[in-house]
């Protein structure tokens, strides 16, 4: 098959988009299919990267390299269409989408859509009720997803959403993978003595770790709320967050307004390469976020063999198991027990974070392949696909 993904995020943004692209594009490669990329271009100039097709753009201020295209025409996208596509898989609502609508209508074939977030979570950017927002969100789902021969969603949670939404086409549940080769390594500790130090830490102290988009809806502000009464209890743990975006200075603010500024890690981006080492920095990766559709931070975790303390969500259902490999919170006291009860027992956190890393396995980016290209298949063939 010939396979075009367009999406407006993609190569040097550090994101779970961004690495759920990259895996689909690797394992339909590796299946044999001519996969080609329409993306946007890191300054305003399109140029053609072997089969990455680059449309020049613009800088758009919501998150660290975000961006947006304002061209209706270019050159690329006719060369696109004299290859002559099979079907398109767009990965993104904006320019991207509208780049790839010109594509569908020349020639006539079908597309699918992956929803990768929950889009009620991020009206509180837009500052407007959550009364007023829904409703919208809800019309411009329709209007956005209907057209399509299917939308993929990566968990259950996300298929419920869009099944309030009245969402009319069909819905898809395939979970993201990765490549678990690039988390299941092991940080040597001279590596992570390394980086402790570069971070003006400690070996002996005991660590908390989130890997994250620093907005708003991921809920690190309530985790930092958390640490003055965890730190009363234990003075040696700290938190180290690892990321970048918009909420960053108002999460620094947080943790100065609460005193916490010395046991509070801000890493900023870290390359893609290198994550896995920041995971493994922590005794226990944390999370309090309930806008995840899937959240792959989830699966990366699992994959280095961390015990898991996270807010609960119906996206986790598959990822952890209660008392297990992690434990799941409902309030701050949960979480305060929870956190001390593996951080202060070394053979409960090792067993954790073996079941962890064999949990893992279920999540890997081959399966991932093999469902969408058994999806296309379907619909190539004018099957309604179940």
């Amino acid at each position: 098959m010939k396979i075009l993904i367009a999406s407006d995020v993609y190569g040097n943004q550090i994101c779970g988009v961004t690495n759920s692209i990259e895996a689909l594009r690797d394992e339909l490669i590796r299946l044999g299919h001519d996969v080609r990329m329409l993306v946007l271009s890191p300054n305003r100039k399109s140029f053609v990267n072997k089969n990455e097709y680059y449309i020049g753009s613009l800088p758009m201020p919501v998150y660290p390299s975000a961006r947006i295209s304002l061209k209706k025409h270019d050159k690329l996208i006719k060369e696109i269409i004299n290859w002559k596509p099979d079907i398109v898989h767009i990965q993104t609502e904006f320019s991207s989408r509208i780049l790839a609508n010109r594509i569908i209508r020349k020639l006539n074939i079908p597309f699918v859509i992956t929803c990768h977030g929950m889009y009620e979570e991020y009206i509180k950017y837009i500052h407007i009720p959550r009364t007023i927002g829904r409703p919208i969100i809800k019309r411009l789902s329709n209007k956005y997803y209907n057209p399509s021969s299917a939308v993929i969603v990566p968990s259950n949670k996300m298929k419920e959403k869009l099944m309030e939404y009245k969402i009319k086409c069909p819905i898809e549940v395939i979970p993201t993978g990765i490549n678990l080769s690039n988390y299941q390594k092991k940080l040597s500790q001279e590596e992570k003595n390394k980086i402790l130090s570069s971070l003006h830490l400690k070996n002996n102290d005991k660590y908390i770790v989130t890997v994250s988009r620093l907005g708003a809806e991921k809920n690190i502000d309530e985790l930092i709320e958390y640490l003055p009464e965890l730190i009363e209890k234990d003075k040696e743990i700290k938190f180290i967050i690892v990321g970048d975006g918009p909420y960053k200075n108002e999460l620094k603010e947080k943790a100065k307004k609460l005193s916490v500024t010395d046991n509070v890690i801000f890493t900023g981006m870290i390359k893609p390469t290198e994550v896995y080492k920041y995971y493994q920095l922590g005794n226990i990766f944390v999370s309090a976020s309930t806008s995840e559709t899937q959240g792959l931070i989830f699966v990366e975790a699992l994959a280095c063999g961390m015990p898991m303390v996270c807010r609960k969500d119906k996206c986790l259902e598959e990822v952890i198991e209660n008392g297990v490999n992690g434990f799941i919170f409902e309030n701050k006291d949960e979480f305060i027990e929870q956190i001390l009860s593996i951080i202060n027992n070394k053979d409960l956190a090792e067993k954790m974070g073996q079941i962890s890393y064999k949990k893992s396995n279920n999540f890997s980016k081959e399966e991932f392949g093999i469902r969408m290209e058994k999806l296309y298949k379907k619909i190539l063939e004018g099957n309604k696909y179940e």
